[in-house]
């Protein structure tokens, strides 16, 4: 499918593809959206507008990092945006392949972009294509962002439950849970931190080649700053994950040696009990104590003796 907007001499058109054939006049913008269209269909789009065809093998890759390259007239942004959310962080999502002109913005993409649709239906649609395709640009991904701070914020609360439940009754499925979600922020994090470069780059080659652009400056900068804020917080939230992983097994560990705190207690004080019960089980005719009137009473005492000592002594050294 493919939707195009066109704003030319205070007009603004949507339509499809044959809008693309309508004459522009000077300062007019073109807003071209390919979604899951023909190779043979695109790559007329693609050469109409000059799209290198690097960008244009980059774009169609089905898994590629995000990335930024730039050419004397136009500009290749490959973006990944958030389609949907499974359980507290668990996610999926869609590449966008985006070629950004002097007077046309072409954005491409497999599967049904959010983003995209919620610009295409907005009331301040015209209003900003008028401002120009970077504008444009920056104004669709700021969406994309907001989407991604959501799925982080709304899941701050699950992270608290997980550390108020480690100090409560830590067990074996919150620590399933934790590596799970260590998981997911270990891809969130890698995801933004390329975002972050991307827009880093984007934003310098703005300010180096299209100084006086002040308005898509800002626009680039809004959603800079967003993405910033979000590897900072992804990268936050995955060394918090990791800590509680960390203070989950240190409390496991702990159990586990005051279970064999115990058991060596245990053990130590029946190893003398032990000894004596052997040795005065033996099978010798020539044992004195063996027939003495009150020898199984004596050495009764004398067990008992030993392991009130031990305990007595186990509990002054606090190893019980």
């Amino acid at each position: 499918m493919i939707k195009v907007c066109l704003y030319s001499a205070s007009t603004f058109i949507q339509g499809g593809a044959e809008v693309i054939a309508l004459p522009r006049e000077k300062g007019a913008v073109l807003w071209i959206d390919i979604h899951n269209e023909s190779n043979e269909s695109e790559q007329l789009i693609f050469d109409q507008f000059g799209c290198h065809p690097l960008t244009i093998q980059d774009a169609r890759r089905r898994r590629h990092p995000p990335k930024t390259e730039h050419f004397t007239d136009q500009s290749f942004v490959l973006l990944r945006e958030l389609t949907s959310v499974t359980g507290s962080l668990g996610f999926q999502t869609l590449q966008m392949s985006c070629f950004i002109g002097d007077d046309f913005l072409i954005t491409r993409h497999d599967k049904p972009s959010k983003a995209i649709d919620s610009w295409w239906d907005n009331a301040e649609l015209e209003k900003t294509v008028k401002r120009g395709p970077m504008v444009l640009f920056a104004s669709i991904t700021n969406n994309m962002g907001l989407d991604y701070l959501d799925l982080l914020l709304n899941f701050e609360p699950a992270l608290t439950t997980y550390e108020d439940t480690l100090l409560t009754s830590p067990s074996d499925k919150l620590l399933r849970d934790l590596i799970t979600c260590k998981t997911w922020l270990r891809k969130l994090k890698r995801l933004h931190s390329y975002h972050d470069r991307v827009y880093s780059q984007l934003l310098a080659h703005l300010k180096q080649e299209h100084e006086s652009d002040t308005d898509a400056i800002h626009s680039v900068t809004d959603v800079y700053e967003k993405f910033e804020r979000l590897n900072s917080l992804s990268t936050l939230y995955y060394d918090l994950a990791g800590d509680l992983i960390d203070g989950h097994i240190s409390l496991t560990s702990h159990k586990l040696n005051e279970t064999m705190r115990v058991l060596t207690v245990v053990t130590a004080i029946f190893v003398p009990l032990g000894f004596l019960a052997g040795l005065y089980g033996m099978n010798f005719d020539n044992m004195p104590e063996l027939h003495h009137h009150n020898g199984y009473y004596i050495l009764v005492g004398v067990m008992c003796a030993i392991a009130l000592g031990l305990v007595a002594l186990f509990k002054r050294n606090k190893w019980l």
